[in-house]
């Protein structure tokens, strides 16, 4: 009776061991896949993070090296034909643009690189009318400016949304003097962006028609 009664208390050791090393296995296999899942967690949240701040680093970059094409470009159209400086501008903006912009197409959303493309050919055909290389024809160089501010608004508001911002009131139609004693004077007067602000000695001037 004492040998049985050692055997079933072996027995019961045994088995509580193997229960223990069973228990603590499975403990271990669900703390490992706990650790795994919250570590992988951890890299796709650092790895939006990553991706939304150089977004927005990437979009100011596109947002300011287009503008100053446009810029160049109004320029060089007032410019003299021989003015080598406004030339020269102009080409400078326009290979700095398209280095960023081809950046833009690897980091953006199918929608924002649609948007981006039409804003960023706009631009091309509005440089391309400054020589004989155009396919609208120099004769359009003012629609074409209109058009590509347009298209700068259609892909602001992409960037705004997928940054996860809330859509905004293009500025064209906005009265900047609204609530001001300026406000109806503002409202009733004919406005147009035919081309930059002109810049004198003296102050600026009107645009030139």
């Amino acid at each position: 009776m004492v040998a049985l009664a050692s055997s079933l208390d072996g027995g019961s050791s045994y088995a509580a061991a193997i229960f223990g090393l069973v228990g603590s296995l499975i403990g271990g296999f669900i703390a490992a896949g706990v650790s795994l899942l919250v570590a992988r967690q951890a890299r796709q949240a650092a790895e939006i993070t990553w991706i939304r701040d150089n977004r927005r680093e990437i979009y100011d970059r596109l947002l300011t090296f287009s503008e100053r094409l446009l810029i160049a470009c109004e320029a060089c159209k007032e410019a003299p034909r021989d003015d080598v400086a406004a030339r020269a501008g102009v080409e400078t903006a326009f290979t700095n643009f398209w280095e960023v912009y081809g950046v833009v197409q690897t980091v953006a959303d199918t929608r924002l690189v649609e948007a981006a493309r039409i804003y960023a050919y706009r631009l091309w055909e509005l440089a391309a009318s400054l020589g004989s290389t155009s396919v609208m024809g120099p004769e359009n160089f003012r629609r074409v400016a209109e058009l590509i501010r347009d298209a700068r608004y259609n892909m602001i508001s992409e960037m705004r949304a997928e940054l996860g911002l809330s859509s905004f009131r293009r500025g064209g139609g906005a009265n900047p003097f609204a609530g001001t004693d300026l406000e109806e004077k503002y409202a009733s007067a004919p406005r147009s962006r035919p081309g930059p602000l002109a810049l004198s000695k003296t102050g600026p001037t009107e645009p030139k028609p």
